[in-house]
């Protein structure tokens, strides 16, 4: 809401005729503030930022100390990134207009840019002593307590920014936002509305309205608004993720496949988007497609490792048992501790009929474990393939819901590798019943069912 917030000076010293000409008292008859500033914002307008600084080499020795020359030129650097620049020219500014509110928070620009935060909030504190409501400063106080996950008080802060000034949209923007994050959706809603009436083609605030609208449930709304946000903003990537995902939540998944690959043309290069196409041709059971799309994932951000795990369910679905092994392998060693990327290793092991390598690939993980731990117990039952009555009460009473409905899948899938086909469905439909799909075996265990033709769920 705020980019390039240092240039719109320039343009509001343009509109109003605001200049403090030639401080000096010198006359150049062929130089004015006023000309310069209109000629720097046609230049911005056309040529970009660092055109506009290189006529600031053209201004008059006698309006070198002039304080609008030196506002807008500190300004532009700002907006340029070159914060160092600015400083040396807004600390004179500062020494020259110590109760300067505009100058004051052009320090506190400079300072953000630094990373200079102790002396940034000095002069915020300042500012906020001079005028207590000021936007500027409360909007800039609300952003820091965002970062800080302080929500209430950045509402806060946010809500005084706009008190003088009820079309100041940084402020609505950041007070929606916080309203947002502490699950006040009337009051974000309302905030958001209240940008789009002060300008009706600000993407971002439709943006957030559909974020609202899915947090209720409310995902045809949704659709309506952030087709909104992309009707103004076309090439944003998050957008038509965002899209995607409110045609997911609505079980529409050929249809949020069709828009993740929109966000795909729009950054190839990006993993994110052929993770959620991914998982909508999982979902429409076009599992080649699914598989290939992981594939770029994996390739694009090999650290990602869920990828791996995808990649090997699939392959697990299509039999593959040497894919699937190399996939969950991969997964492991980006995350060693995963019980369930060591215990699929091992099935696959076990599938492929490679006792040794199977042996040898388990006493490693069993290092790992206390002998007293469930995951121990069954280890050492994928290994020796004694005591199942054992590790299966060991299962049972592991407290915490997620990791017995992992272990009790294997504890089945046990059963399934060594021709327990009744002990299997049973501890099938055992972990189907939780219907807490928070693990990635739960779709093991539904694939399970439906070879067993038992799709009743």
């Amino acid at each position: 809401m705020r980019k390039f917030a240092l240039i719109l000076t320039i343009f509001i010293f343009v509109a109003t005729g605001v200049f403090s000409e030639n401080s000096s008292g010198k006359v150049d008859k062929d130089f004015t503030v006023a000309r310069f500033a209109e000629q720097l914002t046609d230049t911005i307008g056309k040529k970009g930022i660092e055109a506009g600084l290189s006529l600031f080499a053209e201004v008059p020795e006698s309006f070198c100390d002039d304080y609008s020359i030196n506002y807008m030129h500190a300004s532009l650097l700002v907006s340029a990134q070159k914060a160092s620049e600015a400083e040396k020219i807004a600390t004179d500014l500062l020494k020259n207009n110590p109760k300067n509110l505009d100058v004051l928070f052009l320090n506190v620009m400079i300072c953000k840019q630094q990373g200079k935060l102790n002396q940034k909030r000095s002069y915020l504190e300042k500012i906020l002593q001079i005028d207590p409501m000021n936007s500027d400063a409360n909007a800039e106080m609300g952003n820091e307590r965002m970062l800080a996950k302080s929500y209430a008080d950045a509402k806060n802060y946010y809500f005084k920014s706009f008190q003088k000034n009820p079309k100041y949209t940084a402020g609505l923007f950041g007070f929606g936002q916080a309203c947002y994050y502490l699950g006040d959706f009337s009051e974000a809603k309302s905030a958001f509305k209240s940008i789009i009436s002060i300008s009706p083609k600000e993407d971002i605030a439709y943006s957030y309205l559909a974020k609202v609208d899915a947090e209720t449930g409310d995902y045809e709304s949704a659709i309506g608004y952030i087709l909104k946000a992309i009707e103004y903003n076309p090439e944003y990537y998050n957008y038509w993720i965002d899209y995607g995902d409110y045609l997911r939540f609505s079980t529409k998944y050929s249809e949020a496949a069709e828009v993740f690959s929109k966000a795909i043309e729009i950054d190839p290069d990006y993993f994110l988007g052929y993770i959620y196409r991914g998982g909508m041709y999982e979902y429409t059971e076009k599992y080649d497609e699914a598989l290939a799309d992981y594939k770029k994932v994996v390739a694009l951000n090999p650290q990602y490792y869920y990828a791996y795990e995808s990649i090997g369910m699939i392959a697990w679905k299509k039999k593959d048992w040497k894919e699937c092994r190399n996939a969950f392998l991969r997964a492991y060693e980006k995350n060693p501790d995963n019980v369930s990327y060591q215990l699929m290793v091992s099935a696959c092991y076990l599938r492929e009929k490679n006792q040794t390598k199977n042996k040898e690939f388990l006493n490693k993980m069993l290092k790992k474990y206390d002998r007293s731990t469930p995951e121990y117990v069954v280890l050492r039952l994928y290994l020796d393939g004694l005591g199942d009555a054992d590790a299966l009460r060991k299962v049972h009473s592991v407290e915490s819901r997620n990791l017995r409905g992992k272990l009790l899948y294997y504890m089945g899938l046990f059963y399934d590798l060594n021709g327990g086909t009744e002990h299997a469905k049973k501890l099938y439909l055992e972990v189907k019943d939780m219907k807490a799909p928070m693990f990635f075996e739960y779709r093991l265990c539904e694939w399970a069912l439906a070879e067993y033709g038992l799709e009743i769920f």
